[in-house]
């Protein structure tokens, strides 16, 4: 698409525009933010916009004291950033490093490839982002050619230590730009630094000559050379000072995946319908099921008072909220009701030393089964919600301090999690952190919603929260030792804030794919595996993509368990006998309780038993991850143990049951399974910028400007779009150029022929259908194909000249299609001539 020529020519204009009398920049100067306000009337020309920028560029590099000015309410905000680390790498000399070098070369010549590596911190940018923009010096150049950017998924390189032997792979291009004169140029990167920031919140850039053997050099200046140094210009939305609001129903499921599992089992479609009539079987799910509980009770403690009962309900609230979201019968939301009802009273939750852990476990599935009912279903009462609501908190939310009355006798859920466990192995730790994150979205609560998500992924407490349990904790007196792991007494200090221990991901999923229980038992291992995911899916559906975060660290544990549990119990070509890590790592753990030394296929101490192997039936885990990493990222090629185990699972025990006891979601072959191509989710439209959740049944109208949802860049899987950024700014802040109409709502605008779009469609009926799209087009020369769960309906259609773009008009681009019952893709394809048209919505009609 094309994009709107001088749109957000730079980040101070962009600033004028939205408050013409002040510009705002925010100048990080080590770990400080400085916010300063530059006057300027609104008679200011270019000219004067240039001189602040200049200012801005002096500025930078100069200490100043910390401030605590905030940009006026209303106002954008611009952060400057310069490169964490900046070098370039030159094939020539292989082994040499230039990270001390005052410039970076770029030049693909025969003999010679030089290019350039730059990274960027994003943890101090606050807000959405809605533009990103790499600035770089140009110290001279050789003839006017061009440089693209490319993205680097590896941020592990250093710049002392970078060199061409060593350099990271790049990946696709995010970015380019015409070179004519020495001088600054500019690179609009923003869907690439918003994935960024979504996710681990380092970003590292790839500068490259796209010419084979061009030989054409380019120096940019870097940041040893002290001026002009490079910077990511990042500007983010308006600021707000309410909380941004939260996607409902929201936790593991949105409406959209409640409807994929209704709606494939209304058509029959496999697995779905054979797991759900398995669900269904399940006494817990049944209407009918007799509540455990009692609602005069006001302690529960797991493997104690009251525990069995309390898991017995919880299972049956969450299965009776799912057949509630498929079957439409009430009775099911009923029933769910009933048993929130029932355990709304209590007071106390205990866990003998493990409350972290027992109370996690418990709340988690109870919060997302109370979720879908309160987000789906009216007839849960205001007040019993209310109490329900207060019960989880009890005796109070804080984020200044805990209650005084909070004790080990008084105190339910938030209270026994809302520090995890600092003590103890990765999976009861990250089951207090998987309870804490859906219950903040259950609560509305984005502190609550915060905390969990910004431990998970390793970053300081929220300045208006509770802090994080201190550290660091080292190894003591030895305790006990054996080949699998070491025992150690733990030295627990206070001089490090925030330490982050056992549930943090990088701490719990190491480089290698290894887990920190890993020398534990597998049992445990795929306990906590599962359980991240389960925080990673709910961040996921909030908008946050922790899923493919640290170089995806989630991918290449689930690859690492997979492959050791699984080539145990099965045989393939490529691997015909049990794998063993040749890449074990030898580490402390975070509580300096637990040295690990080698895998351990046996239960902890007990080398009896045997745990290898043991997830058939016990630990539904594979269906989620292989529908995030093959369907959601495309990315089966490196996950190919996560499907084997999940298609070995299946052979041996059948499609996901609920597993053992309340670790994990389960029937994931009904709930989480994709259907091929769907790796976004459906929506309907947007409301205060937060999507609305839905898939859009057939016969019926979509709207062109509602293609699917993708937190992460959906560029080549919701979309593909030839151009960066959104030309008119308008509806949605993806690389895809959309306009209002003057009919009212929006339209795709500037198509470019090879561009298309992913709609999430429900066909009730298989039969033969039309379709039709409303467009507008001056001189005709466009032209559109669809394609319906990756089956094309015939060949291009050219669309015929409307006379004018606000001239709008149907027209058929497919006749008797035939398409099969079930959820599946349907894609729009631009073709002809670039330009030509604009598209409104499309039309699908039976064919009689």
């Amino acid at each position: 698409m094309k994009k709107a020529a001088g749109r957000m020519g730079c980040n101070l204009r962009r600033v004028i525009t939205q408050q013409s009398e002040n510009a705002y920049f925010v100048l990080r100067v080590n770990d400080y933010f400085h916010i300063r306000r530059f006057s300027m009337t609104k008679k200011g020309t270019k000219t004067q916009k240039s001189v602040i920028l200049g200012m801005c560029a002096v500025l930078l590099p100069t200490i100043f004291l910390p401030v605590n000015t905030q940009p006026a309410a209303g106002a954008a905000a611009v952060l400057n950033l310069n490169p964490a680390a900046d070098s370039y790498v030159s094939s020539e000399a292989a082994a040499v490093n230039y990270g001390k070098a005052a410039s970076m070369v770029t030049k693909q010549a025969a003999v010679n490839d030089r290019s350039a590596y730059l990274k960027f911190d994003l943890s101090g940018i606050m807000g959405t982002i809605t533009s990103a923009k790499l600035k770089l010096y140009v110290k001279n150049r050789s003839a006017s050619v061009s440089r693209s950017v490319y993205a680097v998924s590896t941020d592990n390189w250093t710049e002392n230590g970078l060199t061409y032997s060593s350099r990271p792979p790049y990946g696709s291009q995010v970015g380019a730009a015409v070179i004519t004169s020495p001088g600054w140029v500019e690179f609009d990167v923003t869907p690439y630094i918003k994935g960024e920031h979504a996710g681990d919140k380092t970003a590292s850039l790839y500068i490259k000559d796209p010419v084979l053997s061009s030989d054409a050099g380019i120096e940019f200046y870097s940041k040893e050379n002290g001026t002009n140094i490079p910077v990511l210009a990042v500007t983010t939305g308006t600021a707000s000072t309410a909380p941004a609001p939260f996607v409902h129903p929201g936790g593991l499921f949105k409406q959209s995946d409640l409807d994929r599992m209704k709606y494939m089992v209304q058509a029959g479609v496999e697995p779905y319908l054979t797991s759900f009539n398995e669900l269904k079987a399940d006494a817990k799910s049944s209407y009918l099921y007799t509540v455990k509980g009692d609602p005069s009770w006001t302690s529960v403690n797991r493997g104690g008072l009251h525990g069995s009962e309390f898991e017995s309900d919880v299972t049956a609230a969450y299965l009776n909220a799912l057949m509630w979201a498929i079957t439409g019968d009430a009775r099911h939301a009923d029933k769910a009701v009933q048993i929130f009802n029932t355990w709304s009273s209590l007071t106390e939750v205990t866990g003998g030393g493990t409350e972290a852990l027992n109370a996690g476990l418990f709340a988690w599935k109870l919060v997302e089964a109370a979720e879908i009912i309160k987000s789906t279903y009216s007839g849960w009462a205001p007040a019993d919600l209310q109490k329900f609501k207060d019960m989880l908190v009890y005796p109070g939310y804080s984020t200044t301090g805990v209650p005084s009355s909070v004790t080990q006798n008084n105190g339910t859920f938030y209270w026994r999690i809302y520090n995890g466990d600092p003590g103890r192995h990765g999976n009861q730790d990250l089951l207090a952190w998987r309870a804490m994150i859906s219950m903040g979205v259950f609560l509305d609560n984005r502190t609550m919603y915060d905390r969990a998500l910004r431990y998970f992924k390793g970053l300081p407490h929220r300045p208006d929260d509770l802090p994080y349990t201190p550290g660091p904790s080292t190894s003591g007196t030895q305790l006990g030792t054996n080949m699998y792991f070491d025992t150690f007494q733990a030295n627990r200090q206070s001089t490090t804030a925030d330490w982050g221990y056992n549930g943090v991901l990088q701490h719990y999923i190491w480089e290698n794919g290894q887990n920190q229980e890993s020398s534990r038992d597998q049992q445990h291992a795929f306990l906590g595996v599962g359980t991240a995911a389960g925080i990673a899916e709910v961040a996921w559906n909030q908008g946050d993509d922790v899923w493919n975060s640290l170089d995806n660290r989630l991918l290449k544990g689930f690859e690492f368990m997979a492959k050791y549990n699984t080539s145990y119990i099965a045989s393939f070509p490529d691997q015909p006998g049990p794998w063993e890590p040749d890449n074990f790592i030898q580490r402390t753990d975070r509580t300096g309780r637990w040295f690990s030394k080698m895998m351990n296929p046996h239960f902890e101490s007990d080398f009896v038993r045997v745990s290898r192997g043991d997830f058939p039936g016990k630990r539904p885990v594979y269906e989620q991850a292989v529908a995030h990493f093959q369907v959601r990222m495309g990315q089966g090629s490196l996950a190919p143990w996560t499907e084997r185990s999940r298609d070995v699972a299946i052979s041996k025990s059948g499609y996901e049951k609920t597993g053992f006891s309340l670790d994990h979601p389960g029937w994931g072959a009904l709930t989480f399974r994709r259907p091929p191509g769907v790796a976004g989710d459906p929506v309907k439209g947007f409301a205060g910028g937060v999507p609305s959740f839905g898939v859009h049944v057939l016969p019926g109208t979509v709207e062109a400007e509602n293609y699917d949802h993708f937190p992460a860049s959906g560029e080549g899987r919701t979309y593909h779009d030839l151009s960066a950024g959104n030309s008119s700014g308008q509806y949605r802040s993806d690389s895809v150029d959309i306009q209002s109409v003057s009919t009212g709502g929006y339209a795709l605008t500037d198509l470019d022929a090879g561009e298309w779009y992913t709609y999430t469609v429900f066909v009730p009926v298989t039969g033969k259908y039309k379709v039709r799209v409303s467009y507008a087009s001056p001189s005709g020369g466009g032209a559109v194909k669809f394609a319906f769960n990756g089956t094309d309906a015939g060949g291009p259609t050219a669309l015929p000249a409307t006379g004018s773009w606000t001239a709008w008009s149907a027209h058929t681009a497919a006749d008797q299609v035939q398409l099969s019952a079930g959820v599946q893709t349907m894609r729009v394809y631009v073709g002809g001539t670039s330009d030509k048209f604009v598209l409104d919505r499309i039309q699908i009609e039976a064919v009689n």
